[in-house]
């Protein structure tokens, strides 16, 4: 097991590489580590009290959960007064719902909840009544991806000012009225663009930011990454050349400088929200371009992960003159692991799962505190200072958010089917998704 070592220079081995080559270079970075090597970046570390980066832990609203990973895109929720004591059989059921085959997240506010699925040979976005499951509304058409590793949509909903913006598996972009589900305006990033569907589909969720939809095509000839007008569907501006990754955008100021991060297939990169002018970019290459994490930022921190043996970073964002900047590894190891579920930053630690391992470690380190089993691969959130933990294998578990130990105060098992979507928590219900049903439980706590 390598350790977190800093890094001068990006690796040489970061840029795009030949599956040979990839694990080549992989062995050559772990010779003459020695497992408690623990070389720290002086600036971060020297001084926590005066240089310590901390994270976003309060959520903008507690009542909603409107896009990929809460209102922050960061997993945190505001939410207090949760039920903490499980009864035997677990936190009451309100309501089931068939979610038909996919992937994607479940979006809830103003007492909605929205996701895609699929539909025979459509694809469908579906609005349910959140507090009973009543189907609201469902908009159709015709789309259908099928992979090895399941059919249908992949990504999350996101809600902004009455309208639902949402990306199919085969990159259909649609902009519609979230209260009717009526069409307000659609674009197809593959045949427009000459964006390309990954191996296993379209996974990104739309960032709205401003007037702007951000979004990632992946098509060559400056086509990689596109925003379009929110109100329109107009293309405001494309940029860059890099394949699709799978991780969805966020938008972070670092240095001083509002920019929004995007995790391709080749690297990671940063541009101007307003325009698309590249800031910089960090390679990071995978095996079958699987950078499916969402980066967790942090003032002017930005922290990366990949499976398939990839590990994770630690990456400072520097000034230099005018709004130039750099970025500069601060640590660099493969004791964080994540597949498809992102780390949470909480209180200067991350959890997350370190492929089959959930894991908590330390932000400013790398250092790995503890590490448990039982979920296999899986997602997360946190809320009211605990985890609450979705394995794939349908482990449901509560357990608090502490770099001391792994200490589990419920569990029960949700599902025998794959659960790959992560939790939503919102107006202290918890939404969960199989391949087969939605399921929302009640987590307010017991008078």
């Amino acid at each position: 097991m390598k350790t977190p070592r800093q890094l001068a220079n990006p690796p040489f081995w970061a840029a795009s590489l030949g599956l040979g080559a990839f694990a080549v270079a992989l062995v050559a970075f772990g010779l003459g580590v020695s497992q408690r090597e623990v070389i720290r970046d002086a600036e971060l570390l020297g001084d926590r009290k005066q240089a310590p980066p901390v994270d976003r832990s309060a959520a903008s609203e507690t009542g909603a959960w409107p896009q990929w990973r809460g209102p922050n895109r960061d997993g945190v929720s505001r939410e207090t007064g949760l039920l903490t004591d499980w009864p035997e059989k677990g936190p009451n059921v309100l309501w089931r719902a068939a979610s038909g085959a996919g992937y994607s997240g479940l979006a809830v506010a103003e007492g909605r909840l929205y996701t895609l699925l699929q539909d025979g040979n459509r694809e469908a976005v579906v609005c349910w009544s959140a507090e009973t499951g009543e189907e609201l509304w469902r908009f159709v058409y015709p789309a259908k991806f099928v992979s090895d590793q399941g059919s249908g949509p992949r990504s999350t909903p996101t809600l902004d000012a009455g309208r639902v913006y949402t990306v199919g598996a085969t990159g259909i972009l649609h902009c519609l009225d979230a209260a009717a589900g009526e069409k307000i305006w659609r674009r197809d990033l593959i045949q427009e663009l000459g964006g390309r569907i990954p191996t296993w589909g379209v996974s990104f969720s739309p960032l709205v930011d401003g007037e702007l939809v951000l979004t990632h095509p992946g098509g060559p000839a400056g086509a990689s990454l596109a925003a379009f007008d929110k109100y329109t569907g107009e293309l405001r501006w494309k940029a860059l050349n890099d394949r699709p990754g799978y991780a969805s955008p966020v938008v972070t100021t670092a240095a001083g400088v509002r920019q929004v991060l995007f995790f391709t297939a080749e690297a990671l990169v940063s541009v101007a929200p307003k325009d698309g002018r590249l800031y910089w970019r960090y390679p990071w290459s995978t095996l079958m371009d699987c950078n499916i994490a969402t980066p967790v930022v942090a003032e002017d921190y930005v922290f990366i992960s990949s499976g398939y043996d990839r590990g994770c970073a630690l990456l400072k964002v520097v000034r230099k003159e005018g709004d130039a900047l750099e970025v500069q590894p601060v640590y660099e190891h493969d004791q964080m692991r994540n597949h498809f579920g992102a780390s949470v930053l909480y209180q200067g630690h991350l959890y997350g799962f370190d492929e089959t391992q959930l894991a908590c470690m330390d932000f400013r380190t790398g250092e790995v505190k503890w590490r448990a089993k039982g979920f296999r691969k899986g997602s997360l959130l946190v809320a009211d200072g605990r985890l609450i933990i979705l394995g794939e294998n349908g482990k449901l578990a509560l357990a608090e958010a502490t770099p001391a130990d792994y200490r589990e105060q419920a569990s029960l098992r949700i599902s025998r089917r794959r659960c790959w979507t992560a939790p939503t928590l919102a107006g202290g219900k918890l939404y969960l998704r199989d391949e087969q049903q939605i399921l929302c439980l009640d987590l307010r706590r017991l008078n």
